[in-house]
Order: C-alpha cells, then sequence, then structure tokens
C-alpha cells in the first residue's frame, strides 16, 4: 500500500535539504581552508535521524546527495559528498543507539566524520596534502555539527507534529 503521507513528507524535506544545499553553496567561503562550511542541509537529516525510520533517513540523505550533485555540482564533488554522507549517517545511527550521546552530540559526531571521509577521499585525488588539513576540519566538523544539532533540535522541539511520521 502507498502511504501518501510519507512519500509528500520525503518529497518535503528532501526538497528542504537540497534548498538549503543551494543556499550554502551561494554563500563567500569564510574561511581559506576547502572543505568547512556550515552544513545546514543536515539539518533536515539530523531530524530525519530522529523523527523517521532509519530507511527513511537513508533515502533523504542519498536523495539530497544525488539532487545536489546534479543541480550544481560535478562527479568529483558527487564522490566526497557521497562518502561523507554514507560515513557521518553510519556513525550517528550507532551514536544515537549508544544513547549515550545527545542530539547535539550525534550532530557534531556526523559532522566530525563527514570531514574525515572526506579527507580519506581527497588523500585518494590529490595525495597526503590533504591529511595535513585533519585537525582544522575535525574542528570545523565538530563545530558545525552543534550548530546544525542546536538547530534541528529547535525546529523538532517547535515543530512537534509536523516532522513526526504516523
Amino acid at each position: 500500500m502507498i502511504n501518501t503521507r510519507k512519500i509528500t513528507r520525503t518529497s518535503l524535506l528532501v526538497t528542504v535539504a537540497v534548498l538549503l544545499g543551494y543556499v550554502e553553496s551561494t554563500f563567500p567561503p569564510v574561511v581559506p581552508v576547502a572543505g568547512i562550511k556550515l552544513g545546514l542541509a543536515n539539518t533536515i537529516i539530523i531530524i530525519e535521524l530522529y523523527t523517521a525510520q532509519i530507511r527513511q533517513t537513508w533515502l533523504v540523505a542519498l536523495l539530497k546527495v544525488f539532487l545536489c550533485t546534479v543541480l550544481f555540482g560535478s562527479v568529483t564533488s558527487f564522490i566526497y559528498s557521497l562518502c561523507g554522507a554514507v560515513i557521518s549517517l553510519i556513525v550517528m545511527i550507532f551514536a544515537k543507539r549508544t544513547g549515550f550521546f545527545s542530539l547535539i552530540g550525534v550532530s557534531s559526531l556526523g559532522g566530525i566524520f563527514h570531514n574525515l571521509a572526506q579527507l580519506v577521499c581527497a588523500y585518494f585525488f590529490i595525495g597526503k596534502g590533504a591529511l595535513f588539513h585533519i585537525p582544522v576540519l575535525c574542528l570545523s566538523g565538530a563545530l558545525c555539527g552543534v550548530l546544525t544539532g542546536v538547530a534541528a533540535q529547535i525546529l523538532i522541539k517547535r515543530g512537534r507534529g509536523l516532522f513526526e511520521e504516523e
């Protein structure tokens, strides 16, 4: 049986994630280190992780990566984004399941591991030089993860009933 509400909800959240990804791509770089950005679209992934089934979270995350690449990316950006999304989501799912981390802690771990996964990709593309960015990108991933986690927590609290699946 087709669940129209679930399809509509997923479509809207993917649309918002892609829109946030686009808006963020128009921002000038804040820091002269490649790979540092806030990750506004990841707020939607955190909301999904805490309000929907895991397979829905995977669907939204993978559709966001695919659509952002098609609309304003490249093959290389797809590889980086996909690696970051998959690894960070795996880490966030396990961190959430442990019950040891808050939503903000889970989001921060997601930011760190997203950047680490992208650095591993960069290592294969450009070599050892990419690894010199580990400290900066881990710190920025943690801080940006906290910010997106705070945003997700506020949206979940204020949008009670709006995000939950039936």
